[in-house]
């Protein structure tokens, strides 16, 4: 019998034998694949360069692992070069730093150890790097080619084709000429109401809160003509630049609004957070008003705050979050320093000349033709009131002059807010009101009769330079605009006048002073960021909004003081 033979055969026979080699297999694979992971995880591994691109003298850092605690022989390749001595910072198992050499070649780049060669990561040089050829500027800017219909009116629709407006609207506007400063129903050519140099009040864009935007594409978009606009250049502006201006004729048959004699506020808001404990991760956001954009009121800044809001202006409302853990914490005063511009607003309106309702923006009639919290035009006793008023009337300019005649007449003006839970429903039956209830009176009447309107909120500043709450409205007349009304000056509410001159109870329909700083314009209806979150509002106050306050988590506990505005000062 041979050796091969033998050795079959007690393989077979010895069942010892075959555990043994059986053993000493499975050692060999272990070992062997033990040496061959060891060798791999030792090997250097790149992870990121920083920067990617460079230039000679510059700092690059290689992060990664496996570099090794030490140099010693090791090295970094780079682009097919090693690096000389010179050329290294720092060198750690996880880290390295190198200023590039005045030699140095881009290309793929590799840490060499002892172990081993790393992955390749890929180094550019900056001098070397091949410059990008900009496009003409021209070429990316938006262009406007034609308009339709060249004539448009306020309020109608314009169609305006051209190129480079983007696929979607984002942030993008579109500018209208304005007229302010002269006062043109005087022609008045020495009055320049301070208008200095600020160039961009020459121009109004299209007003969101109005429905202005209806459609945004590359080549075309549709808007309807912002209030205040006139005959003049229209432009573009998307985040690539500026269109060229181009001249659109904008008509107003029905008459013409000036923006007069302007005036600069320094207004302060605050409120104060006392008394606040609560569970940990709980949080209380404020929504402090925030003064509204329009025509007559065309620039508001924020031009100090008492703590950094999470969000400038969201639904017209800076936002604030104030963070509670467990326990106590001292009193925060969150405080807000407005500048406002302010124009007086004067209207002359040929009531025989308006357009047609079916004119009007179907979103924008929708919204200001509604019952909504403050508003309540659906009212019964509203609608008997304004059938006696109006009678048979349909000119919604001469509607409106009704109301307001009526109402200055009949009804009592309160100098005091009233306060509780009651309704503007009350002057009707009582027929005195506040301020506050003559503005949403004169609101549902109008809207009750079809016409839209909106209830406005603010504050008032006297002559002697005090704020206080202040409600007043405006209404829309197709083809004209917005038209200012303050039912409750009109009926004499007493206040420190600045003009001296003038018949209070005719001037206040149809213009309004430089005096009224508007806070909120209509219902503002902000819903909670979480149904069971508690929500807090005020009633009768500088603004108009569902949320003032919400409380997220449990057991909060805290007291809350918002003062009035206050005047820091008058330009």
């Amino acid at each position: 019998m041979n050796s091969s033979s033998a050795f079959n055969y007690f393989f077979r026979k010895s069942p010892l034998l075959r555990t043994l080699l059986w053993i000493l297999f499975a050692a060999l694979f272990t070992f062997i694949s033990l040496f061959i992971s060891k060798k791999l995880k030792s090997l250097p591994e790149i992870k990121e360069l920083t920067p990617p691109v460079g230039s000679p003298g510059d700092i690059v850092i290689i992060n990664g692992h496996g570099f090794g605690n030490s140099k010693d022989s090791s090295c970094v390749d780079f682009g097919g070069n090693n690096l000389t001595a010179s050329s290294y910072i720092l060198w750690s198992d996880e880290q390295i730093k190198i200023v590039l050499p005045p030699d140095f070649q881009d290309g793929l780049v590799s840490v060499k150890t002892k172990n081993g060669r790393s992955n390749p990561a890929f180094f550019a040089n900056a001098n070397a790097a091949p410059v990008a050829i900009m496009p003409d500027k021209a070429s990316i800017l938006p262009a406007i080619t034609s308009f339709s219909p060249e004539s448009p009116v306020i309020g109608g629709e314009l169609i305006i084709y051209g190129t480079n407006f983007g696929t979607i609207r984002d942030k993008s506007q579109v500018f209208f000429s304005i007229q302010r400063g002269e006062n043109r129903l005087q022609r008045n050519e020495n009055d320049k109401s301070g208008m200095e140099s600020k160039e961009n009040l020459r121009f109004i864009p299209c007003n969101e809160d109005d429905f202005d935007y209806e459609y945004w594409s590359d080549n075309e978009i549709r808007v309807r003509i912002p209030d205040g606009a006139v005959a003049g250049e229209v432009y573009v502006q998307t985040a690539k630049g500026k269109s060229p201006e181009v001249f659109v004729k904008v008509s107003g048959k029905a008459g013409v609004k000036a923006f007069i004699s302007p005036k600069t506020y320094l207004i302060q808001t605050a409120v104060d957070i006392d008394d606040a404990s609560s569970d940990k991760d709980s949080s209380i956001i404020l929504r402090c008003p925030y003064p509204y954009v329009t025509a007559a009121q065309p620039l508001v800044q924020l031009t100090n705050s008492k703590h950094e809001p999470v969000i400038e202006n969201y639904q017209h409302s800076t936002i604030y979050q104030v963070r509670k853990d467990n326990g106590k914490e001292e009193k925060k005063r969150f405080s807000e320093d407005f500048m406002i511009y302010v124009y007086e607003t004067r209207t002359e309106i040929s009531a025989a000349k308006l357009g047609k309702r079916d004119g009007i923006n179907t979103e924008l009639y929708e919204y200001a033709t509604r019952a909504d919290e403050c508003v309540p035009s659906d009212d019964e006793a509203v609608h008997d009131l304004l059938k006696k008023i109006i009678g048979n009337e349909k000119n919604a300019y001469n509607i409106a002059a009704l109301v307001y005649n009526y109402m200055t007449e009949n009804f009592t003006v309160l100098g005091d807010i009233r306060r509780g839970k009651i309704s503007p429903i009350d002057l009707i039956d009582k027929k005195h009101g506040d301020a506050y209830d003559f503005a949403m009176i004169f609101t549902a009447l109008l809207r009750a009769a079809g016409i839209p309107a909106l209830p406005d909120s603010g504050i008032l500043i006297g002559a002697d330079m005090k704020a206080q709450n202040h409600w007043w409205c405006e209404f829309y007349l197709s083809e004209f605009g917005w038209v200012p009304a303050d039912p409750a000056l009109g009926a004499g509410l007493e206040y420190q006048l600045w003009r001296k001159d003038a018949d209070v109870r005719k001037y206040y329909f149809g213009n309004l002073d430089a005096q009224h700083i508007l806070f909120s314009r209509g219902w503002n209806e902000i819903k909670p960021s979480s149904p069971q979150n508690k929500t807090a509002t005020r009633q009768r106050t500088f603004a108009l909004q569902e949320i003032w306050e919400e409380a997220l988590g449990k057991n909060i506990k805290y007291s809350s003081y918002w003062a009035d505005p206050v005047v820091l000062g008058v330009y």
